[in-house]
């Protein structure tokens, strides 16, 4: 029988020996990283980061716009947006009545947008004036205009 009493690693005396410590350690180590780990992945899924872009569209001249007009205009994503020239400026406006989805259509000679569906108006500002959008004071979306020059641009965000 061979005599181990004086060697580093027993552990009779109840303490742990250096191979047992660098092993709890490294077994620390691992599980504190794993832990650290999986806490960023739930703060990345409850907490997504933007990952939206503006994108700068070409909508037309001004010089082609009257005032009171509307033009029409088509997102590459295929949603349709109104663009007005009203009193006070620019204005782009979606064409969908919040009431029940229907399509708006521009009526130039009272300058109002109206929803065949339910005799819903709008201002030329896309405020509700009149219909079911009234009563639950719902006016259309609006989304951003730049003016440069004789130019009109929509800038539209859009997830990447």
């Amino acid at each position: 029988m061979s005599d181990h009493a004086g060697s580093w690693d027993d552990d009779r005396d109840g303490g742990l020996d250096r191979r047992s410590l660098l092993t709890n350690g490294l077994m620390l180590l691992g599980l504190g990283l794993s832990y650290t780990t999986a806490f960023g992945y739930g703060v990345r899924y409850l907490l997504p980061a933007d990952r939206s872009i503006v994108q700068r569209l070409l909508v037309g001249l001004k010089s082609e716009m009257p005032p009171g007009s509307a033009t029409g205009f088509t997102t590459p994503a295929g949603q349709t947006i109104n663009v007005v020239h009203a009193p006070t400026g620019f204005l782009a406006l979606s064409d969908v009545c919040p009431h029940l989805g229907c399509k708006v259509h521009w009526d130039a000679n009272n300058s109002e947008f109206i929803c065949p569906c339910h005799d819903g108006h709008f201002d030329s500002e896309g405020n509700p004036t009149m219909g079911p959008p009234k009563d639950m004071e719902a006016g259309l979306s609006r989304f951003e205009v730049v003016e440069d020059g004789d130019l009109v641009f929509l800038d539209l965000k859009v997830t990447t």
